[in-house]
């Protein structure tokens, strides 16, 4: 009698009877796909199954991101970073970064700039004096709707990526009192991260 043993998700053993030329199969009752009834009456043998739908959800979900990163969305969030000059202001001390969830999408109003700007000009006992606030902003015209927008967007993408301005631009403000709303424009997801405002701070 020869014994050969199989491993996979099943046992096979395999019974070879030289005396008679019979050959037997047995299965383990686990996860034999042809155990219809013996395993109890719904027949559920799952153990062998292998349960892939999470990585289905997990590819759609990476594709879906992916997509996201190319189509206009909503501004959520801004990015703020506080430059701290000494009193001459012809030196950085440090500088801190922020991230801000706005009140409202797509804009951001005085009210929500003084808060901010308040709540970092005391940094180690030290008070610091507003001097500017830079805003910084990427603007792709056009935008999908045919008749040669979406070329727009591309020659203006192909300038921010080469480093040759792209729609991107400063605006400064030194006066936080003649400021009402700054409204913002949806722009292309993965650009989210580069819209925000530096903020110059003095020591007082």
């Amino acid at each position: 009698m020869r014994v050969f043993l199989y491993y996979s998700f099943r046992f096979v053993i395999y019974h070879e009877m030289n005396h008679s030329g019979v050959e037997h199969m047995l299965f383990d009752d686990c996860d034999s796909e042809s155990d219809g009834g013996e395993g109890g009456e719904g027949g559920s043998d799952d153990y062998g199954m292998l349960d892939t739908k999470w990585i289905t959800e997990y590819e759609t979900r990476l594709m879906y991101d992916e997509y996201r990163l190319f189509i206009k969305t909503d501004i959520t969030t801004l990015k703020f970073e506080f430059y701290y000059l000494d009193c001459n202001k012809s030196c950085v001390e440090r500088i801190v970064p922020v991230k801000y969830i706005l009140r409202t999408p797509n804009q951001i109003t005085q009210d929500e700039l003084f808060s901010v700007v308040r709540s970092y000009q005391h940094v180690d006992k030290k008070y610091y004096n507003f001097s500017a606030l830079l805003f910084y902003s990427l603007d792709f015209l056009g935008g999908g709707g045919g008749g040669g927008g979406d070329v727009d967007i591309e020659l203006q993408l192909s300038r921010y990526i080469r480093g040759s301005g792209g729609g991107g631009r400063f605006i400064e403000y030194t006066n936080l009192l003649s400021i009402d709303t700054i409204y913002i424009s949806p722009i292309l997801t993965m650009f989210h991260d580069v819209i925000g405002f530096s903020v110059l701070l003095y020591e007082d």
